[in-house]
C-alpha cells in the first residue's frame, strides 16, 4: 500500500516537472515576441504608406535537386 502511494506521488511529481519544463520552453515569451514582431510590421507598413501584397504560395521549382546542397 505504501509503495503504491510513493509511486503515485513520484509519477505525479514527474508529470508536474514535465509541465513546468514545457511551460518554461514554450510559455508566454513566444507570444510576447510574436506581438512585438506584429507591432513592428504594422509600424513599418504605416510609415512606408505602400500597399502590401497578400502572401501567396510560391510554385515548386522544376528541378529541385539543383537547390539542394551536396549534390554538385
Amino acid at each position: 500500500m505504501s509503495l503504491t502511494v510513493v509511486l503515485a506521488f513520484c509519477i505525479l511529481g514527474c508529470d508536474f516537472l514535465l509541465y513546468v519544463l514545457f511551460q518554461w520552453i514554450y510559455g508566454e515569451k513566444h507570444r510576447d515576441h510574436a506581438r512585438r514582431v506584429a507591432a513592428r510590421r504594422e509600424r513599418r507598413r504605416a510609415v512606408s504608406g505602400k500597399k502590401v501584397k497578400e502572401a501567396r504560395v510560391l510554385p515548386f521549382p522544376q528541378h529541385p535537386m539543383h537547390y539542394r546542397t551536396g549534390y554538385f
